[in-house]
């Protein structure tokens, strides 16, 4: 049935309007009875939302600030929250779902003793029925027991999750290439590169790919792509091998370390691919910020759709950075 409307559904459930409009985003305020049969039969007749109504109601939520029901989650699986990175990603979601109209609250699941479902509930308990999580530090696949099909939901970041959502993430690859062609432009001609080798990998070696197609001749070789942390002497023996030119390395950490086993560059010759505020070389900044606002736009179309649980397809919005000169 096309063109199905608010009050169509209502006058065949034979619930107010403001009930139905409630039930179909979520809202703690209608009993869950209520709401899935309401949105069964806006199923079942086709009901659709309204683009241009969405976003006028995310202006009035705009002007009228965030109630209960316009709430959204930003879910830490793992530690980081506290992190410069966690803050960051924090408050890029937050002034997005602002902008959209939506209120903001973080949850970590080390809070519910590891226990994801006990978390879900308590979102579905507030009445929050989008879902943004955190990026993950430490591994290269999430699988936690979690109620897909009740939330609309994006992730933060490329690891890979038990179930294919939507996500926003940094674009390894083209940031590689924008560290190569930036060191190329310095006039270097040996470049290596220290990789993390969990971080690639969850990158789905997307740094590694770039470096082997855009690299120097002997790429494969001028890789060091490990998850140790190397002594000084193997740090020299490794540069005296290779006789770089420039560095690439993921940040400031392994900066310090080459420096300390003695590397000398000119000015200008080490690039970070993972850049901090104050690390004092150039590099790419992630954008962290750029890519929770994004993921939380995810959320909100799929919030405006009435659609919950994983997307098919799941979309993938990739960004590749700024280049930052020094700090």
């Amino acid at each position: 049935m096309a063109g199905v409307t608010l009050q169509d559904v209502a006058r065949a459930t034979g619930f107010a309007v403001s009930t139905v409009s409630y039930a179909l985003r979520g809202a703690r305020n209608v009993p869950p009875a209520t709401a899935e049969r309401i949105k069964a039969e806006a199923e079942r007749m086709g009901y659709r939302v309204n683009a241009r109504v969405a976003e006028l109601m995310a202006h009035v939520r705009r002007g009228r600030g965030a109630d209960p029901a316009d709430r959204l989650a930003l879910v830490w699986v793992e530690a980081g929250a506290e992190s410069g990175v966690g803050r960051e990603i924090a408050e890029g979601a937050r002034t997005r779902a602002l902008e959209r109209g939506y209120g903001l609250a973080e949850f970590t699941l080390a809070k519910t003793g590891g226990r994801a479902r006990r978390l879900a509930d308590i979102l579905v308990a507030r009445g929050i029925a989008g879902v943004v999580f955190g990026p993950v530090f430490e591994r290269a696949r999430v699988d936690i027991d979690w109620p897909w099909g009740r939330f609309a939901m994006a992730v933060v970041g490329t690891a890979e999750w038990k179930v294919p959502l939507s996500r926003a993430a940094h674009h390894h690859y083209e940031a590689m290439r924008l560290a190569l062609d930036t060191a190329g432009k310095t006039g270097a001609t040996r470049p290596a590169v220290w990789l993390g080798a969990t971080t690639n990998e969850r990158a789905h070696r997307g740094w590694q790919a770039a470096w082997l197609a855009y690299g120097p001749a002997d790429a494969a070789k001028r890789l060091w792509l490990t998850d140790e942390r190397p002594g000084r002497q193997a740090i020299q023996r490794w540069l005296r091998e290779m006789q770089p030119d420039a560095m690439l390395v993921c940040g400031s950490g392994q900066a310090q370390r080459l420096r300390e086993a003695g590397w000398t560059h000119e000015p200008g010759r080490t690039f970070l691919l993972d850049w901090r505020a104050g690390a004092g070389l150039p590099g790419v900044d992630q954008g962290y910020d750029t890519i929770a606002g994004h993921a939380v736009d995810l959320v909100v179309a799929q919030l405006q759709r009435n659609e919950r649980g994983a997307p098919d397809p799941p979309r993938s919005l990739l960004f590749p950075g700024r280049w930052r000169q020094d700090a």
